[in-house]
Formats: C-alpha cells, structure tokens, sequence
C-alpha cells in the first residue's frame, strides 16, 4: 500500500475512532439533571431531576409564602388576611428551558456537554411570582379574620329608671363590603403586592327606630292590689302601680334627639285600687254578717263543735277563692278526735262521729245570708233542724255534701268563730264595699217547703234587690 494510501486510511480511522468517541460520549453522558447554571427564586436547578427542580422550587414557595398576609384596615382597625392556601406557583416553564441543554436528540447530546463544560451555560436567577390559584377559598379566610362581623352600628337600647323610660339613641355605622373587598384582595395577589395595606371597602348601616310598640308591651304592667300572702303566713302584699307608655310621646322624643343621646320618656303610672295603705286600713274592719246559734245535747255534740270552730276559726278567704267547708274540717272520724254524736242519716237520728258539725256550717250559713257573698253549694238537712230557723241551715257529710261559698269582694273576708257557754257565735269579717244592707227572707211555700232570699235596702230603708238563694224541702221527722 502507498504511503498516501496509508494515510488516506490513517486519516479515516481517526475519524472513525472519533466518531465513536463521540458515540460512546452521547450515549454514556448522564441524562436526567439538569446541566445549566441556573436557580429559580434562589433555587440552583443545576444537577436536579425536573422534579426534584419542582419539589425544590416548591419548597423555597412555601418557605417564603406560609405566613403571608395582606392587611386590611377597616376605620383604624387592622385585620390581617393569610393568603397561602389561595397561591400557588408554577416554575414548570423555567425548568424545562434549563432542562432542554443535553436533553435535546441523541446525536446531539455529546455536543452539548462539550460545550456546557467549555462555555457553561449561566441563565441567572429567574424570578417566579406567585398566582392565585384557590380564589375559592377566599370566603373562608375571611370568615376567620372576623372581618365580616364588624359592625360600627349602635343599635338604639332601653332600660326603665324609676318612673321614666330611658332610650339610649344609637348611631349609623359601616360594615365590611366584603364582595368588593374580595376583589381587592385577588387584584393585589395578582399583582404581586403583600406589603401595602388594603382600606377595607364599606356599606353603610343605617339606625333604625326603635319598636315601640313592642317596647310599650315590654314595660306594661297592670296595677295589682295590695293582698295578702296565704304561704306566709297572710303577710301584707304592697300593691303595684300599673305601668304604661304612651308610644307617640317616645316616637317623637326619639326622632327629635340626635344620634348617640339619651331620650327620657316619662311612663304612665295607674295605681291600684286598692294601695297597701288603704288595705292595711280596711282589712277586716266591718263585720259584713253575724248569727249565733244555741247548741244542746250531748257532750260529745259540743266537743265536735267546739273542734269544728276550732279549725274554722280565723280561716280567711282571698278574692275569687271558694272556701269549702269539707276542706277546712276534713273527715270527721275518731281518730281525728271527732266523738259520737247525733245526726240524720237516710231519715233517721243516728250516732255519728262529728255528729253536731252541721250546726257549724248552718250558722255559718246563716251569717253568710246576711252578706252579698256568693253562696256556691248549700243542701238543706233531710229533716227540720231547730238551732237555725228553717230555711237557714245547710247540712255536709266527709262524702258530700259541702258547703262552699266564693269571697267575691275585692277584700278578704274572715271567719271568726267562737263557743261559749252553749251558745256558737260566728262573724264573716271583711270590708262593706256597698251602702246597701243585706237582710235574709224566707218564705215558706209547703207544710215543710220554704225558699230563702236576700234583700238588699238602700240607706234609705228602699228594697232595691231581691235574690233567690235556694229552695229547702224538708221531710218530717220520723
């Protein structure tokens, strides 16, 4: 072979070992970092994975962004508003330019590294903003700031001092506009601007009047007379005065004052009619009937009486209370101290515990008649009985009858009662709220049928009134 020849083939081969050189160097040469010099804010990108770049790129985002906060101020308060759940950011753009040296076709991968070792390849450090990703989650940030809930509105109050109404006037005030607030926010994320405070955009909240109707309803309170406590032990209850407000007066007083004054409104005052005064005064002052009767008979008759008035005594009747006789006495049974006695029973005089008792509740009747009070249940005894006159009697038994009566005055009544010497004296005591004197009448219309009345005389001596009480039937005695 000539010498040319020689190096003709010389010159061949080393191209050939050249390009299998190089060969061997793109296919050797590492693949998966990436070989420029580069960083994403302060991130260097160089010998990372694409996503290790992300991860890292990631990492430095929530480094920098987990407590940001814009602030908003809302008359002269601030409210700070965290903002990381709502960003995020996207370097993908960045990384795959920095990744495209030595990723680019096979043949041209050798090249490349060549180069980046000779010339290395330095794009600097690439800013990447942060962007709004979650704007959804807006309202539940703000929903934490309590933003929403500011409210400089004063809501009109009231409160009673002694015998006036005093309104306190409130004052219009601004709430969060938080629908435009929250397009202030994004418009600043979008922006990029964490630093400058946001004035907090506002809705005015408007004072509205009062309800006075409803306040009216609130303080109103009906005169209530002075009483007496029957739990303790009859003590005197002071009356009240009844309360009301007149709600054109308060209107106008209110739309007249300026904003943030108080308003005194005088309230209107009912008294009672019946003060404690004038209750202490009266209270069982008159006595409104009386009768006595004579008891005779055995001594077990008077002990039975004597326990009756015993416990009848001094009982006393609120207004609009019913007494009944039965509750007062209870069972008239021996074991309760009640001896044998006589009494009526199915048309016969029998030996009874508590026999005499009737006497008690017929005088008692008696006084009653004498009175306007309202009679409520009464029976007449089987046969006639001779302590009352006929007509006058009423007649119990433990399982019925009762004698009830209702104190249908404005007072309480009383029950005075006493036995002495045989003879049962018994007073209803109260206070007369009429001029008219109440007598009983009664008619007998049968051999043994009578009916009795009350008749009602002016101070003149006029009958004005007469009213039916009840009728009596009477069999004879056996």
């Amino acid at each position: 072979m000539t010498k040319k020849k020689w190096m003709a083939a010389g010159i061949a081969g080393g191209i050939l070992l050249l390009l299998i050189v190089y060969c061997v160097l793109c296919q050797t040469v590492e693949n998966t970092t990436i070989w420029e010099k580069t960083s994403v804010n302060g991130v260097s990108l160089e010998g990372k994975t694409v996503e290790e770049a992300a991860d890292a790129v990631r990492a430095r985002f929530r480094e920098d962004y987990q407590d940001a906060a814009l602030t908003v101020v809302l008359e002269d308060t601030e409210y700070s508003v965290p903002v990381f759940e709502l960003l995020d950011i996207d370097a993908s753009e960045q990384i795959q330019e920095a990744y495209a040296l030595g990723h680019g076709p096979w043949i041209t991968r050798g090249a490349d590294w060549i180069r980046s070792r000779i010339s290395p390849v330095n794009a600097g450090d690439l800013e990447v903003k942060p962007y709004v990703k979650n704007p959804e989650k807006l309202d539940e940030v703000l929903a934490g700031t309590g933003i929403e809930q500011y409210n400089s509105l004063v809501e009109s109050s009231f409160e009673v001092s002694g015998t006036d109404l005093l309104i306190h006037k409130g004052r219009t005030g601004v709430a969060a506009d938080t629908e435009q607030l929250k397009k202030e926010i994004l418009a600043a994320l979008e922006a990029g601007n964490f630093s400058d405070s946001i004035p907090c955009p506002t809705v005015e909240r408007q004072l509205a009047a009062p309800d006075f109707q409803a306040i009216a309803d609130s303080v109103a309170a009906a005169p209530s007379n002075a009483t007496l406590d029957p739990a303790n032990n009859y003590a005197v209850v002071a009356a009240v005065n009844g309360v009301s407000l007149d709600t054109a007066l308060a209107r106008a007083a209110y739309d007249s004052a300026a904003e943030g004054a108080d308003v005194t409104v005088p309230l209107t005052l009912t008294a009672p009619e019946i003060s404690t005064e004038d209750l202490e005064a009266n209270l069982f002052r008159d006595v409104l009937g009386s009768y006595q009767s004579s008891a005779t008979g055995s001594g077990g008759r008077e002990h039975n009486i004597g326990l009756a008035v015993s416990l009848c005594s001094g009982v006393i009747v609120m207004p609009g209370e019913t007494f009944s006789y039965n509750g007062v006495i209870g069972n008239t049974t021996l074991e309760r101290g009640f001896q044998l006695a006589n009494a009526y029973s199915n048309g016969e005089v029998v030996q009874e515990p508590g026999g005499g008792v009737c006497q008690v509740s017929s005088t008692l009747f008696s006084a009653l008649l004498q009175t306007d009070i309202e009679i409520v249940q009464r029976r007449y005894h089987s046969m006639i009985v001779t302590y009352v006159p006929y007509g006058m009697d009423a007649t119990v038994s433990w399982d019925q009858p009762d004698f009830r009566f209702r104190n249908n005055h404005k007072y309480p009544v009383k029950i005075s009662m006493s036995f002495e010497g045989g003879v049962l004296h018994v007073q209803v005591l109260g206070t007369k709220e009429s001029d008219l004197t109440v007598q009983c009448r009664v008619e007998q219309t049968g051999e043994l049928d009578f009916v009795t009345y009350r008749d009602y005389y002016d101070a003149g001596g006029n009958l004005v009134n007469s009213e039916y009480i009840t009728t009596s039937k009477y069999k004879p005695v056996s």
